[in-house]
């Protein structure tokens, strides 16, 4: 995972030092991995695909300890992602 997603991430949640840092790193690599169970394959070359994985890092930290539903945009992005791959010609692999 690279720093830029985690200073994304850091932004996003209004943290500004490095002692969570560790933790973080591993959180936008569960959130990676989760969405990658969608079926979703990334480029973190790509912006787009950066805020993805930090905004739903964000939401995931957020809303760890409550029973809230993930926010729509996310669940749109998310959906649209793995639309967008059924429609490649490598859609099965």
């Amino acid at each position: 995972m690279n720093n830029a997603i985690l200073e994304l991430l850091k932004i996003d949640l209004g943290i500004t030092h490095n002692l969570r840092d560790a933790y973080f790193m591993s959180a936008l690599e569960s959130a990676k991995e989760e969405m990658e169970g969608f079926g979703i394959v990334f480029d973190l070359d790509r912006s787009d695909d950066q805020m993805l994985i930090a905004d739903y890092t964000a939401y995931t930290y957020r809303n760890r300890q409550n029973n809230v539903p993930l926010s729509r945009s996310i669940q749109f992005r998310i959906n649209n992602r793995v639309i967008k791959k059924a429609g490649t010609s490598n859609a099965i692999n």
